[in-house]
């Protein structure tokens, strides 16, 4: 495109793809959040956030004094509503990749009849917490914004159908509650239901839709016409289904009901630390909630639901649907349009290329080698990105630990888009005579056309991301082939034809910071064929040695950022360094141990643990940890009762005399089942496949737990009994301010050890 447009046309073309991709950012974010002296019919996230103040004042575990008391305080809050209120004491188990939790829980759930009802509407949170925070996002900002939903439902006309408020506990421990829920009411209510899960990873950013049941045509377009801003698009409900997280929306989903699942995902460092306090909670986050809690169950309120869970109604099943924000507004469109936008994209590139080769301005060849050029500056910004990341950790090796998420990671984002500058420009600066501007832009073309298909075929709400660039960018850069003689024209097409591309791909690129972190290098990929789709644009036109200091200046620039980064993010009182450390105290020896598992311990840390890594058999996770010698503790290990031993199965009674909440037993084999009996509670069981049990919620008087390995034969085992807090260990010193405990489930933890042969 040599003649494509002066300078002028080229600076106005960058400009306004700055602008819009300025644009699609901020539209990606969070709304903002209403005032207390809203209407009574509105949601306030200033109202909600009150009630996160009242009650994430402390943590809440399972089975904990805390928890009790939000508990008691829920029922009342709900009652007071008008609500018809009840406690489902029960039990849960849940299994995955080799392990399984069980315990005592105690879920709150609320209806709100309708006036004619064809099924029901489930707005479902989680309120106990983990043990190292008070969760006021994770997950107290969800249960207040149901709360302010409900009362704000109550304003206005009664609704056709039921509303349950479904507030589970143990959620933390392994979705106890929802399980116990789901298997004893949600499988047994053979009505319509649909369910409404609210979630959280982060203190901040928008409210999410990343997850659907399967068949969700008809509930995405009610989400996108019922919210005020509905956030989130179908890409996430594909990545979530790839990766292992769950939440309590998992248990709805394995018995085959439909629902939606929203959360936010920003700052990620406070998840599951003192961090999550009702102070870091952003409100623009509970709007986000409230309003689609609130927005959702009005329209659902008033449907007939039988369309929407045909496993219970026999109505006839529908597809996925894509859905996506774009300029603004949210598009959805039913699956089956998946491959007529694929396959357009193939085919107007296809004429993109005939119409350049019959200009005599590319050849196939180059768009091949082009193309293939596009993969491999991908590849090199994802090693570039990697290979700064373990730079960085060598400088600072607490990064190995508390990576890839930090608490201020602004910089370090910034560091890794001047690191895809310099990347891209380097590329762009190789292109510019071979293969030429026309072939190098239809080569990038093919490679979005190429990942729109096979997306088509294997993750279909995803094909978006890069079929409707694809379709943007030829149409684009064919319009551009026949305006060549009128280069201000063509530049304005390839410039309005790239829209696509930074509207869908900037959001997201930036999004990965808090998906994946820094370490793994999936947002330079992102930003970097972000880039490579403004190839028309951005392939300079003369050999000019200053654009050669581009991708030079980009890489200082990288560098500069990265160090500059490393001064901002340093532990502070505000944004503390997470630690690991443990004590474990092995029963039959009375040998007690200090643990971590931080491979680059603070100076604090390293005040309790001085050896290399190592494997100790005490240790409830099977990995390396540091240890060092630690004070015995004047307590007995876990109570253990060989209540019946056959070669088929082993019946224990386990208790905790010091009062320990959590139990965890070990079997040196395979476990085909297990059942756990609470008192005054049904049986829970689960079938773990591996070897690991969690009980949570102990009794002072024990459970009993049934074994069955997969093989018969003899089954050795270690228990051991879990509390939190390592106050109690004598010489214990707390953290400095500037340090606060890891956000794994096994960091401050006091674990007493005893082995029962088999």
């Amino acid at each position: 495109m040599p003649r494509m447009g002066g300078m002028a046309a080229r600076f106005v073309s960058v400009l306004v793809l700055v602008l819009v991709g300025a644009f699609a950012f901020v539209d990606a974010g969070p709304p903002s959040p209403v005032p207390a002296s809203a209407g009574p019919g509105e949601f306030s996230a200033e109202r909600a956030k009150q009630t996160v103040a009242e009650l994430a004042r402390e943590p809440r575990p399972i089975g904990s004094p805390a928890s009790d008391r939000t508990r008691d305080e829920l029922v009342r809050r709900l009652d007071a509503a008008g609500l018809d209120t009840r406690i489902q004491s029960s039990a849960g188990a849940f299994a995955k990749n080799g392990s399984m939790s069980a315990g005592a829980v105690e879920n709150v759930v609320a209806t709100l009849p309708g006036t004619d009802p064809t099924g029901a509407i489930v707005l479902a949170a989680h309120y106990d917490s983990v043990a190292r925070g008070p969760g006021a996002a994770d997950d107290m900002s969800s249960v207040a914004s149901i709360l302010e939903a409900v009362r704000a439902l109550r304003t206005g006309p009664p609704l056709r159908n039921d509303i349950v408020v479904l507030i589970t506990d143990g959620e933390e421990s392994g979705l106890l509650g929802a399980q116990a829920w789901v298997r004893d009411e949600l499988v047994a209510d053979r009505r319509p239901v649909v369910t409404l899960n609210f979630e959280a990873r982060g203190v901040s950013g928008p409210s999410l839709m990343f997850q659907t049941s399967p068949g969700n045509d008809e509930l995405v377009r009610t989400y996108a016409d019922a919210l005020p801003h509905p956030t989130g698009d179908s890409s996430l409900v594909e990545f979530y289904r790839l990766l292992p997280n769950d939440t309590d929306f998992t248990n709805v989903l394995r018995a085959g009901r439909p629902g939606l699942n929203f959360a936010f995902i920003d700052q990620p460092t406070e998840y599951h630390t003192t961090g999550d306090n009702p102070s870091n909670l952003d409100a623009g986050s509970v709007q986000g909630h409230g309003d689609a809690a609130l927005g959702l169950t009005r329209a659902l309120g008033d449907r007939d639901l039988a369309p929407l869970d045909p496993g219970t109604s026999g109505a006839p099943e529908t597809g996925d649907r894509t859905y996506f924000r774009f300029l603004g507004g949210m598009v959805t469109y039913p699956g089956w349009f998946v491959w007529p936008v694929a396959g357009l994209a193939a085919v107007a590139l296809a004429g993109a290329i005939v119409l350049g080769r019959r200009g005599g301005l590319m050849s196939i060849r180059g768009t091949l080698g082009a193309a293939g050029a596009t993969l491999l500056v991908a590849g090199a910004g994802l090693g570039a990105a990697i290979g700064l990341w373990q730079l960085i950790t060598l400088v600072r090796p607490s990064y190995a630990d508390t990576g890839p998420f930090l608490a201020r990671p602004l910089v370090f984002q910034l560091a890794d888009v001047a690191l895809v500058v310099a990347v891209v420009a380097l590329w762009l600066l190789l292109l510019r005579r071979r293969p030429g501007r026309y072939a190098a832009a239809a080569g990038a073309c093919l490679v979005f056309t190429v990942l729109g298909l096979v997306t088509a075929f294997a993750t279909p709400g995803m094909s978006f991301l890069f079929a409707w660039p694809a379709l943007g960018l030829a149409l684009g850069l064919g319009v551009a082939i026949l305006l060549r003689e009128r280069p201000a024209a063509a530049t304005a097409a390839v410039t309005v034809g790239a829209i696509p591309a930074v509207v869908l791909l900037v959001p997201f690129g930036w999004a990965a910071f808090a998906l994946s972190g820094i370490s793994d290098g999936l947002p330079v990929v992102v930003l970097v064929l972000t880039l490579a789709a403004l190839t028309a644009v951005l392939v300079p036109t003369s050999t000019s040695g200053r654009r050669r200091w581009v991708p030079v200046g980009a890489l200082v620039l990288t560098l500069v950022l990265a160090g500059a980064a490393m001064l901002v993010d340093r532990p502070s009182s505000e944004h503390p360094q997470a630690t690991s450390l443990a004590f474990v105290q092995d029963a039959d020896t009375g040998v007690a141990t200090w643990v971590s598992e931080d491979t680059a311990p603070a100076d604090w840390t390293r005040r309790y643990v001085s050896s290399p890594p190592t494997r100790i058999p005490a240790w409830t996770d099977d990995v390396p940890v540091r240890t060092g010698p630690a004070p015995a503790l004047p307590v007995p290990g876990p109570a253990v009762t060989v209540v019946e031993r056959t070669p088929d199965r082993v019946v224990l009674q386990v208790a905790s005399p010091r009062g320990a909440p959590t139990v965890q037993v070990r079997s040196d084999r395979p476990l085909e089942s297990v059942t756990v009996v609470h008192p005054g509670r049904p049986p829970a069981s689960a079938s773990p496949d591996g070897s690991d049990v969690r009980l949570s919620a102990v009794p002072a008087t024990g459970v009993r737990v049934t074994l069955t390995p997969v093989e018969p034969g003899p089954v050795g085992l270690q228990v051991s009994d879990v509390s939190d807090g390592l106050g109690a260990v004598p010489g214990f010193v707390p953290r400095p301010p500037e340090l606060r405990g890891e956000a794994n489930r096994t960091s401050d933890q006091v674990l007493v050890t005893r082995r029962i042969p088999g």
